[in-house]
């Protein structure tokens, strides 16, 4: 094995110490593989793009009309263009780098100082660069200033840099916190539909539930009310399938829902007992457009049949809805509960679904714009839903 000569040793520590020190934090930068992705860079809006040289041009124009009307002026309105060309350059180049390169690479990962060590280093390189613009200009003019004019010059020269920088900072960092609320919006949005969707699709399978079990108690007793039975129940899915589908539904279309539900629970009274369900409508609710979250009034509905006593006469169960001009629905349903219920809320449904179900939907679509109320009079059990 060779062994290196003892005057390497300190080199090599050198080499090392330069390796661990600016030079390896420096070096990372300078491989493409590591400059930021095109979605870290987050290509500049038009807006800001229009706003920046809107606001760059326009400073421009106010300097070169005022040394157009300034006696000291030596230099002509050519040269004049020339350094505003160049030192627009220089700013643009400056605005660019932050926003691009700079912040994704340190802002945008939580690194604040190396963010301003990332500043000073683009100042250190945007004043000589100012310097040098200014000189070309200047010296084709034979400006006359002494070196330490131009010198003091370098205070302004940093500051309008470090402006530039910080304009550019401040609309990039206000973009992202706009683009993350939107994007935050957005996402519970999707969750808030994914989960409507979710109680949906609970419901249905719920009531089918439930019907299919009437339609066996009229097959059972070989009732001629059967085949209606299935025919209602053929219309219900129909609107289940492919019409609850949608947000809302206007009011009168759920109303023609919710009547033949009532249709289909009628065929399991006797015929004497049809007036035991009632519905009652009034106000704008029968032609309504007003729309309505699908399949939000039923399961008040689906309750009452479940746990009330249909033998009441007689009225069994009474379902009450109104619409007010002002766009207000109010819909109530009392129904009758057998002797040994009387005084006690009546139970959810198993597995979430009903007043829980009902409930949660209504704090999704209208948070804030409803009320639910329980109430149990004496032998009965009232639910009303105000909905505005």
């Amino acid at each position: 094995m060779e062994v290196l000569p003892a005057p390497a040793a300190p080199l090599l520590a050198e080499s090392a110490a330069v390796r661990s020190g600016w030079w390896g934090r420096l070096r990372p930068w300078l491989r493409p593989a590591n400059w930021p992705r095109a979605d870290e860079a987050a290509s500049v809006p038009v807006w800001v793009h229009l706003l920046f040289w809107s606001v760059l041009l326009g400073l421009d124009g106010l300097m070169i009309f005022y040394s157009l009307n300034n006696p000291k002026n030596k230099l002509p309105a050519e040269l004049l263009l020339w350094r505003a060309l160049l030192t627009n350059a220089l700013s643009a180049g400056l605005f660019y780098l932050n926003w691009m390169a700079l912040i994704p690479r340190t802002l945008g990962r939580g690194r604040l100082w190396p963010y301003i060590g990332g500043v000073l280093l683009l100042l250190a390189g945007y004043v000589p660069l100012r310097f040098g613009a200014s000189w070309l200009v200047d010296g084709a003019a034979e400006d006359v200033r002494t070196q330490a004019e131009k010198l003091a010059m370098s205070i302004p020269y940093g500051m309008l840099g470090l402006v530039t920088i910080f304009f550019s900072s401040a609309l990039r960092v206000t973009g992202d916190y706009l683009r993350g609320q939107r994007n935050r919006r957005e996402l519970e949005r999707q969750q808030l539909l994914t989960e409507l969707a979710m109680l949906k699709t609970q419901i249905n399978p719920h009531f089918l539930f439930n019907t299919l079990n009437n339609i066996y108690s009229l097959t059972s007793r070989k009732s001629d009310k059967a085949p209606e039975a299935v025919l209602r129940l053929a219309e219900i899915m129909r609107y289940l399938l492919y019409e609850s589908s949608t947000d809302t539904v206007p009011l009168s279309r759920e109303l023609t829902h919710l009547r033949s539900f009532l249709d289909l629970q009628r065929l399991r009274l006797p015929a004497a007992a049809q007036d035991a369900i009632r519905l009652d409508v009034s106000g704008a609710a029968p032609d309504c457009t007003h729309p309505i979250a699908p399949l939000l009034l039923l399961p008040l509905v689906e309750n009452a049949f479940k746990h009330g006593d249909l033998t009441a006469r007689p009225v069994a169960v009474h379902i009450s809805l109104h619409l007010t001009p002002d766009g207000w629905v109010r819909f109530s349903v009392l129904n009758h509960v057998a002797p040994a219920d009387a005084g006690r809320e009546l139970p959810d449904e198993p597995g979430g679904v009903g007043l829980v179900n009902l409930r949660r939907r209504l704090e999704l679509l209208c948070p804030g714009r409803y009320t639910l109320a329980v109430q149990t009079p004496p032998g009965q059990h009232l639910v009303t839903l105000v909905q505005w």
